[in-house]
């Protein structure tokens, strides 16, 4: 127990130090080294910026989790009671590893044209319709080779590798908008529900102002100033996307703010930093994490969107993109190499369920009142 208290009082101290360490050496590597990183891989400011959205992740998610593991258990307990949510959760683990452990293992994406529109190993496609069939042909029908097993697409990128850059990109949504949401959420929640009067008055009324104005549509204006970015899109989710969360802590502070044992401890004569640090913050931050992953599907259809009406970085192998590329009009009809699509949506779709029954299992394992 003292050796948990001490870390508790700490833990702010060593994570303003650890994001401060990831943020010089980002700074340097981006303005002053200006090369590769780490062997051949060149780190881009989406790169650090993920890597910097880990440190709230292991300071107040991974590590209270490991040194408190009754609540873990009891958690655990508590999520599995769904079945669809530990089904959930083992995609999104996949998810994970597939989009950084295996992206980096993964080869580099490459145009061949000759093997453009191949179908998968267990699918066939009109010969006429390949420059150059990989597998066998049969009776004038292409057959899949295990050379690539899930197809290309119009470019010859195999379809696999697609896949694999289409969950990074997830990844980098999901994980980035959050790592913005759920702190701005926390703090605006807090401070206006504990504080009230004023400050509650002018930080509703910028919550109403900020969904009045979708980051979508702030999007598409910028672009014609920054271009299409994926950065900025992940900026505006992030700091345009918050307000929702942050009334949902707001009402649980002020459910918070006239309980017993708030009361009980300003009456003992603790101060505003100490109720707000052991009691409200602690409670309400259950609360925050699950209504912010609720908003993760939403923001990876919105990116989607974007990429499949070409308003995203054509460099990009977003879902968006892999979608646009195979109902593209061409020689070869859209059912015929239904395969280019088809995986890409049902990936895209299988992430964003799974995102949606975490989120729900989340908000019924953290929330205080549903236990």
């Amino acid at each position: 127990m003292p050796s948990r208290n001490r870390w508790q009082r700490h833990r702010t101290s060593l994570f303003a130090v650890v994001l401060g360490a990831v943020a010089a050496v980002a700074l340097f590597d981006l303005l002053v080294r200006d090369g590769f990183t780490v062997g051949t891989w060149r780190a881009t400011p989406l790169d650090w910026l993920f890597i910097a959205a880990h440190v709230p992740l292991l300071f107040y998610v991974v590590i209270p989790l490991v040194a408190d593991r009754e609540q873990a258990r009891t958690l655990w307990a508590r999520f599995r009671a769904r079945p669809e949510a530990v089904v959930g959760l083992c995609w999104l683990a996949a998810v994970y590893l597939l989009g950084t452990v295996g992206i980096v293992l993964a080869p580099d994406l490459k145009l061949t044209f000759l093997h453009a529109n191949q179908p998968p190993v267990f699918a066939t496609i009109d010969a006429t319709h390949v420059p150059q069939c990989a597998g066998r042909v049969v009776e004038g029908q292409c057959h899949g080779s295990w050379q690539y097993p899930l197809g290309t697409d119009l470019n010859g990128y195999r379809l696999e590798l697609l896949l694999l850059q289409g969950l990074h990109i997830t990844l980098y949504v999901s994980v980035i908008s959050l790592a913005f949401i759920v702190p701005i959420a926390l703090v605006v929640g807090v401070v206006a529900g504990y504080q009230g009067g004023l400050v509650d008055v002018v930080s509703i009324r910028s919550v109403e102002v900020q969904d009045a104005v979708p980051p979508l549509i702030v999007y598409l204006l910028v672009i014609f100033i920054t271009g299409e970015s994926l950065l900025v899109i992940l900026l505006l989710f992030g700091f345009l996307g918050w307000g929702g969360a942050a009334r949902i802590v707001r009402s649980e502070t002020r459910r918070l703010r006239d309980a017993e044992f708030v009361e009980a401890a300003r009456a003992l004569g603790g101060s505003d930093r100490h109720i707000l640090g052991t009691h409200v913050v602690p409670a309400v931050s259950g609360v925050t994490i699950p209504t912010a992953t609720r908003q993760v599907p939403i923001l990876l259809l919105t990116e989607a969107g974007l990429a499949f009406l070409g308003l995203e970085a054509f460099d990009l192998q977003s879902f968006g993109n892999v979608i646009a590329r195979g109902t593209v009009r061409g020689e070869v009809p859209l059912l015929v190499k239904w395969w280019v699509s088809g995986f890409a949506v049902a990936t895209l779709a299988a992430t964003v369920v799974a995102f949606k029954v975490v989120g729900d299992a989340l908000v019924e394992s953290l929330d205080p009142r549903m236990n």
